[in-house]
């Protein structure tokens, strides 16, 4: 049915950054490929490490699977993820040829440069892949970097896989040395062309709202462009603290992982404001409107913000922010998810109470808490098996759906299968559990006593060692078809003025973040597979769903008709984020002739 996919959020050159480089990257398209395994490691690996790292999306597997469109996501490897316990640690510590530089953990884990410079030195493997001649693909470059509101000569249509950016983590605009909250990165030995590090004065070293604006005006001068920013990822960064955390990996062991603080700080709120208050500057493109009295006006470009990884705390001062300064017109960005299946309400009644412990591990205090998870459905005959959403608080509440789509946003739904649920009669059922700050708990639950609650023994805390060893799991497709139909259920219901609920739903897979994939989909190059699948299983869920959960007769229209499907799954696949960025002024499918699309420009000048 398809002929391209849209992925809202992957990482492309993720695992060949952290390879070995030499001076034979750039040749024959290197870079472009899956990372190199040997045969003795693959042999030593267990598998569902191995699916970790097959896990991927290198160019080869978008061009192979027909993604010409998506989100790039470049996170610089945290000192949390570096030096943690895990089958992280445990690939670096083997004597086998690994495909992973061991020198690049070192540095991260002895603090010798900074975030902003392992983050710059991976947007420049993708400009060299975009400039430099590639003579096995026959063309310049093996990728294609879009911006906002392109210049004519910028327009020309190609069938090179189009990337626009994402900043996965507020720690990527931090310029002091990992691990060090007074030393900032000198940059001796960098090699960049389009972002020169020393032009950043004192001021903007310490502001990172300021280093911001200065990073998206030399990626925009370079023919690049920024979508969104995460504020958080998966771990505490102390050099520079935006928002409180969602605690988000069960695989690794570091005390970083553990969430911090409660809520967005003063600092992430300026961050976002100059996030939202970014435009294109004088000089570059310009429009002019009735609104402006025939004068030039600058474009509205803001950086849009993401809520994933965010806290539930961090998120509701996210919103209480928009509304107090007014932006809640500017889209928010949900990028790589699954549902709770829960609004906030229920979800504290769904407290299992009794088995929530405080806990204290290297001397960081959390509270361990367990949820009753929400069944979503089921399939079979004599024999069913149910099917539940996963209520962890890094997974979207009601209220995050609606506040999304109320914004005109984009929810992309992760292939992650921690993050998507589960059967309910799998022993995965026992791991309903998160840590949440203690500021956090007591915000949520002001009824429940710490006091009251038990501390994690010695026998608890040596179960935990389950962290390192990811369990084997399968994950029916109806695990993702039951998250997709919660977003639609809750925004075809719960919201105003939004008749097609699906058009807010996309892919934002995760390939090559290190993620349990699904079978269904395991790697770029498989998004046909996934297709089939939807078009197979979403009507199936649909009417269990309803079984189990309700809703208005209407709200599935596409389990009457084979042809409402095939454009309910061809909008979530591709439609929904191809007409997402267009709506930010994106150039996606152009010719050499055509115009900044009118909508778009309209948009930003009202946005001004």
């Amino acid at each position: 049915m398809n002929k391209n996919y849209f992925d809202l959020h992957f990482h492309p050159l993720a695992k060949n950054h952290l390879a070995p480089q030499s001076k034979d990257t750039y040749k024959d398209g290197h870079l472009t490929k899956p990372i190199n395994m040997s045969k003795a490691f693959k042999d030593y690996t267990e598998e569902t490490i191995l699916r970790r790292l097959e896990s991927q999306s290198c160019i080869a597997y978008l061009r192979e699977g027909h993604v010409g469109l998506g989100v790039a996501a470049i996170a610089a490897l945290e000192f949390g993820l570096a030096a943690s316990k895990g089958f992280v640690a445990d690939i670096l510590e083997s004597n086998l040829k690994k495909p992973f530089d061991l020198e690049y953990f070192e540095a991260v884990k002895e603090g010798e440069l900074s975030y902003l410079n392992l983050f710059l030195q991976e947007v420049e493997l993708y400009r060299k892949l975009r400039d430099e001649a590639m003579p096995k693909l026959q063309q310049a470059g093996s990728l294609n970097l879009i911006k906002r509101y392109p210049d004519k000569q910028d327009r020309k249509s190609d069938s090179r896989p189009k990337l626009v950016f994402a900043i996965e983590g507020g720690h990527n605009l931090c310029m002091k040395k990992i691990g060090n909250t007074l030393e900032y990165d000198e940059f001796t030995s960098f090699n960049n062309n389009f972002f020169d590090p020393s032009t950043v004065i004192s001021r903007e070293r310490k502001d990172p709202a300021m280093l911001l604006q200065k990073l998206v005006g030399s990626f925009r001068e370079s023919g690049m462009d920024i979508l969104y920013l995460t504020l958080t990822h998966l771990t505490h960064i102390p050099e520079q603290h935006l928002a409180t955390h969602a605690f988000g990996l069960k695989t690794l062991k570091h005390p970083s992982f553990y969430p911090f603080g409660n809520g967005l700080t003063a600092l992430g709120k300026e961050v976002i404001k100059r996030a939202y208050e970014l435009k294109i500057q004088n000089g570059q493109h310009k429009t002019t409107s009735k609104q402006s009295n025939g004068k030039d006006t600058d474009l509205a470009a803001p950086v849009l913000i993401d809520i994933k990884h965010l806290s539930l705390k961090s998120r509701e001062d996210l919103y209480e922010f928009r509304k107090k300064n007014k932006y809640n017109s500017i889209p928010l960005i949900a990028s790589h998810v699954g549902v709770t299946g829960y609004s906030i309400h229920d979800w504290k009644d769904n407290l299992m109470l009794k088995k929530c412990v405080n806990h204290v591990d290297q001397g960081i205090k959390t509270v361990k808490i367990y949820t009753q998870p929400k069944m979503a459905g089921y399939w079979g005959g004599n024999i069913k098996k149910e099917f539940t959403f996963n209520p962890c608080t890094i997974n979207l509440m009601d209220e995050d759906i609606i506040e999304v789509a109320n914004s005109k946003g984009l929810i992309g739904l992760t292939l992650n299968m921690d993050l998507l649920g589960d059967e309910l009669n799998s022993s995965k059922q026992d791991d309903n559990y998160e840590f949440m700050t203690t500021a956090d708990f007591i915000s949520y639950f002001p009824y429940n006593s710490l006091k009251a609650l038990d501390y994690a023994g010695k026998e608890e805390m040596q179960a935990e060692e389950a962290w390192l060893s990811p369990p084997r799991r399968d994950l029916h497709p109806l695990n993702l078809c039951y998250n997709i139909l919660h977003i639609m259920a809750v925004i075809g219901m719960k919201t105003i003025g939004n008749d097609k609920p699906e058009k807010f739903i996309c892919i934002g897979s995760d390939f090559d973040g290190f993620i349990e994939t699904t079978k269904i989909c395991s790697d770029s190059r498989r998004m046909k597979d996934l297709e089939a699948s939807l078009l197979k299983w979403l009507p199936v869920a649909a009417v269990k769903y309803q079984k189990v959960n309700g809703g208005t007769k209407d709200l599935f229209e596409f389990t009457k008709k084979k042809k409402v499907l095939d454009k309910v799954v061809a909008a979530i696949l591709y439609e929904n984020g191809k007409n997402f960025l267009e709506q930010q002024g994106f150039m996606v499918a152009s010719s050499e002739n055509s115009e900044t699309p009118q909508s778009s420009k309209k948009q930003a000048v009202a946005a001004v």
